[in-house]
């Protein structure tokens, strides 16, 4: 892919992808409604907090250029989970046990850049393919309409049983987002100094039992000096939102 600057293995069209999610996002929400776990803007605990979620997400959305490509929908999850995702179908879910240690819109801007960047750089697709590589499928279209291949392709897409769990990307594939979602909350209009300030934030609330988010990204210190050094670059974005963003990731 000419944005990360690597070959992927791309087994599996977008297309597909945002199929899947979408499916898998159908059933999530059902049973959200039935919980009554959706947060809505009447809600006590939704007036505010619910369009600040959709604000940050709809800027996010535009920076990276994602607007036009599908209709997102956002949702605000009442779960002590500490833990955001986004889907190849247009949708971002937050869950409220994130927004405390987000603090403030531009903490939320670190953590929405860096799920935006997922589906930007394709790697649900890549993972999925990984995945189906790993099990010995040949015959991918098979592997989609056969039962037993089911739950792997949910877990693939970060789409569990409860509300919906991060998808298990590589450290690499990790480092790629926070890269690129440094970038987008900039180009967003939230300082990015904000970013390893939120993960120093991450990193604390891991001393009493590493949060969902974090259990498959990089060890705590890579990432907060990843993100210290990628800083200045991304100030340029947050200076001038209207300059273009590189066609490839700096290694």
């Amino acid at each position: 892919m000419a944005l990360t600057g690597r070959s992927q293995l791309l087994l599996v069209p977008d297309a597909q992808v945002a199929d899947l999610s979408r499916q898998s996002r159908a059933k999530f929400f059902q049973e959200a409604e039935r919980q009554n776990a959706l947060v809505k803007t009447q809600d006590s605990d939704g007036a505010t907090s619910l369009p600040m979620v959709e604000r940050v997400s709809s800027r996010i959305v535009q920076a990276a250029g994602l607007a036009q490509q599908a209709q997102w929908r956002v949702a605000l999850v009442r779960s002590k989970d500490v833990n955001a995702n986004a889907s190849a179908d247009g949708t971002i879910v937050v869950y409220t046990g994130i927004l405390p240690v987000a603090e403030s819109e531009s903490g939320l801007a670190v953590i929405l850049g860096h799920e935006v960047a997922h589906v930007v750089a394709r790697h649900s697709g890549e993972r999925l393919s990984q995945m189906l590589v790993a099990q010995g499928v040949t015959n991918v279209a098979a592997a989609f309409a056969s039962p037993q291949y089911q739950a792997p392709l949910g877990a693939a897409l970060g789409l569990g049983s409860q509300y919906g769990v991060l998808l298990p990307f590589s450290r690499h594939h990790e480092s790629e987002a926070d890269h690129l979602g440094i970038y987008y909350m900039a180009k967003a209009g939230y300082d990015p100094a904000e970013a390893p300030r939120l993960w120093e934030r991450m990193s604390a609330k891991g001393k009493s039992g590493t949060p969902e988010f974090m259990s498959t990204h990089p060890s705590d210190a890579t990432r907060i000096a990843q993100l210290r050094a990628w800083l200045p670059d991304a100030r340029r974005y947050y200076e001038d939102p209207k300059l273009p963003l590189p066609a490839v990731l700096g290694r």
